[in-house]
């Protein structure tokens, strides 16, 4: 189960929070950034979403090879969104432009 954390673009309450990075402080622990899966594409490369999706699976006992449990599914959603992010957009031909 994974509290709920505020997204740190659009400042909402996420059930599903994805882990953008940690800020490293003299003292204490790490202050953890979250963002919601809409906003994480944005501040996330595909091979970052990549690794957080296979640390989740593999540590989560209710992702199966079949169905996952609810930040799983939060984590595809963020690495389908990330890949389409960063796939160069098709290049046109002029000539069939003006058609």
């Amino acid at each position: 189960m994974h509290p709920r954390r505020m997204c740190l673009d659009c400042h909402t309450l996420t059930e599903t929070p994805v882990l953008l990075y940690a800020i490293e402080r003299q003292s204490g622990p790490a202050f953890p950034v979250y963002a919601c899966p809409d906003c994480a594409p944005a501040r996330l490369t595909p091979d970052a979403a990549m690794a957080l999706l296979f640390n989740h699976t593999q540590a989560c006992d209710e992702c199966t090879p079949l169905d996952s449990c609810a930040q799983g599914w939060a984590l595809s959603r963020v690495v389908g969104r990330s890949l389409r992010r960063s796939r160069p957009a098709p290049e046109t031909d002029p000539a069939t432009d003006s058609l």
